[in-house]
């Protein structure tokens, strides 16, 4: 049995594009494996589906960024770069072109810019981030990356060095949209508490703290502390940081209680070992 996978891309007016073949299957059914697509032909049916619509919609980016929005003029090219962009479907070498800075914008600015640049700052899909950092969290980078390789069309693209940068990146983002740590978070008045609706039931958090030796210096420890936000009625939240190194460590436990429908009037019982570090991460955040 032969099977022809053809993808057609129809354009933003509607006009259809022409069918292409992203995969062409040879199938028996000789054993109950012969059935349905393979791991392997099911990863190479993705990488040529994802391939040609990036290459599509990228195309229709740069296109659109190509005239100048403030005279409308459309500006010369010169040329255009390689660029690799890592999704959970493989890499995606795309040709990122450089365009001249439009002569009404004479001296302003840098004389050549890539429109590509502005879709993918960091040249990796949010999603292929958010799946690399979630099973990073779970298991060590490097069966993290092994599993994903095993079950995605990545390849060669990730291993623990690649999981672990892309995981850091993340991490930065996520601390650098963090508010800024304020003494205390009980906010408003307790009179207007009670015009607010019932909560739907008591949080409670459990925090502990321990010691961990320094990888580098092995005669120093430092402290860490972790918690668990167990609602009612929600799925439970984890928090962890390292006392006296973490500068927003109340307002890293608020977050995490705010994420989780924290009202001004809801009550809030914390479970901890009785350490003064831990304690002191739970002054002024019960608001009940």
């Amino acid at each position: 049995m032969r099977v022809k996978v053809l993808l057609q891309i129809t354009a933003g007016d509607g006009a259809p594009g022409e069918l292409e073949e992203i995969a062409s299957l040879t199938k028996s059914v000789d054993r109950p494996e012969d059935l349905g697509l393979s791991l392997a032909e099911s990863k190479a049916l993705l990488t040529g589906a994802q391939h040609r619509i990036v290459a599509a919609q990228t195309k229709a980016w740069t296109e659109k960024r190509r005239c100048c929005e403030t005279c409308g003029r459309s500006r010369r090219s010169k040329g255009s770069y390689p660029l690799v962009f890592r999704t959970l479907f493989g890499d995606v070498r795309l040709a990122s072109p450089r365009l001249h800075r439009c002569s009404c914008h004479e001296g302003d600015g840098p004389a050549t810019s890539s429109p590509l640049t502005e879709l993918l700052p960091d040249h990796v899909a949010p999603e292929r981030l958010y799946l690399e950092t979630r099973w990073a969290s779970l298991v060590p980078y490097a069966a993290a990356a092994q599993l994903l390789s095993d079950v995605l069309p990545i390849g060669a693209g990730v291993n623990a060095t690649t999981l672990r940068q892309h995981v850091l990146r993340v991490a930065e983002r996520v601390e650098a949209e963090l508010p800024e740590e304020r003494p205390s978070f009980i906010d408003g008045c307790p009179a207007d508490w009670q015009a607010l609706p019932v909560p739907e039931g008591c949080i409670v958090v459990a925090l502990d703290g321990g010691y961990v030796r320094d990888w580098v210096e092995r005669k120093r420890n430092f402290e860490i502390i972790v918690g668990r936000s167990l609602p009612e009625d929600r799925p439970a939240r984890y928090l962890g940081l390292v006392h006296g190194y973490d500068r927003k460590p109340k307002r890293r436990l608020v977050d995490v209680l705010t994420s989780q429908g924290l009202q001004a009037n809801q009550d809030i019982t914390f479970l901890t070992d009785g350490g003064e570090a831990v304690r002191a991460l739970t002054l002024n955040l019960n608001t009940a």
